[in-house]
C-alpha cells in the first residue's frame, strides 16, 4: 500500500517476532525499487513484540504467566485501513497476546498526516464473541451499508464477520458470524487463514481471498483460495 501517500506502492510487513517493517518504494509506480526495511515506530518506539511466557503449575501443566506491562505480542498479521473515519490510514495487528488479556488485535492510530504517518501507542481492539487466537484482521465494508466492518481469519479454517453497528468514527462491533465457505475437505483441513478482500472478477461484488497452510499431506504447503461473492 502507499504508506506515505506519494503515489507509489510500498510494503509493510509483520514477522514472527511481532515486529513491523516498512519497505519504502524509492523507484517509480511502474518500476518499484524497495529500500532496506526499517522498523515502524509507534508512540516514539520501534514496534517489537514480546513472546508469551508459560510456567508449570502444581499439576505439571503449563499456564500462561500474565504480563501486565506488555501489549505487543508476536506473529504479527497486518491490515492498514482508516478505522476511525478521519481519513488517515491506521494499522491493525492481529497477534499472539503476551499477557492473556484479550489483546489479540491491537490498533495503532495514525495521529500524523497523509504524507507523514505517525502512529500512536497501541490500544487493544476488544472483539466480542467468539474469541480467537492470532486473528488476521481485514477492515472492509462487507455488507455495503457505508460503514466499515471487520473480517477476521483464524488459526482454523474459519473466517468471521464482525458487523459494525456503530459509525465509521466510532465503530461498535457485533458478535462475529462465521462465513459459509464451501470449498470441500481440503480447505477444511487447512489452517492459519490469512485474508484479503477485493473485487476479483470486476463484477461489482466483493470477493474473498484466503491464504492458508496445510500439513495433512506431503509435502506440506499452502494454498490461496478464492471465494466469489454472490
Amino acid at each position: 500500500m502507499d504508506w506515505d501517500n506519494d503515489g507509489k506502492l510500498d510494503i509493510i510487513a509483520g514477522d514472527t517476532k511481532g515486529q513491523v517493517w516498512f519497505f519504502r518504494n524509492e523507484g517509480t509506480a511502474q518500476a518499484p525499487r524497495l529500500a532496506a526495511g526499517v522498523l515502524l515506530e509507534a508512540g516514539g518506539e520501534p514496534i517489537v513484540g514480546t513472546p508469551a511466557k508459560y510456567e508449570k503449575n502444581a499439576e505439571g501443566k503449563y499456564e500462561l504467566v500474565p504480563n501486565e506491562e506488555k501489549m505487543i505480542g508476536i506473529y504479527s498479521k497486518l491490515h492498514v485501513a482508516d478505522f476511525n473515519g478521519d481519513g488517515l490510514a491506521d494499522l491493525l495487528v492481529g497477534q499472539n497476546d503476551p499477557g492473556g488479556k484479550g489483546h489479540d488485535i491491537v490498533i495503532y492510530r495514525n495521529i500524523g498526516t497523509k504524507h507523514q504517518p505517525k502512529l500512536a501507542a497501541p490500544e487493544p481492539l476488544t472483539l466480542p464473541e467468539p474469541k480467537m487466537s492470532r486473528p488476521s484482521p481485514c477492515v472492509v465494508d462487507w455488507d455495503r451499508d457505508g460503514v466499515v466492518d471487520l473480517l477476521c481469519g483464524t488459526e482454523r479454517s474459519e473466517v468471521y464477520f464482525f458487523r459494525n453497528t456503530g459509525t465509521n468514527a466510532e465503530p461498535k462491533l457485533a458478535d462475529g458470524r462465521k462465513l459459509a465457505l464451501d470449498a470441500g475437505e481440503d480447505f477444511e483441513k487447512g489452517y492459519r487463514c490469512r485474508i484479503d478482500v477485493t473485487d476479483w472478477n470486476n463484477d461489482g461484488v466483493l470477493d474473498l481471498l484466503v491464504g492458508n497452510f496445510y500439513s495433512h499431506q506431503k509435502p506440506m504447503g499452502g494454498n490461496v483460495w478464492l471465494f466469489l461473492g454472490r
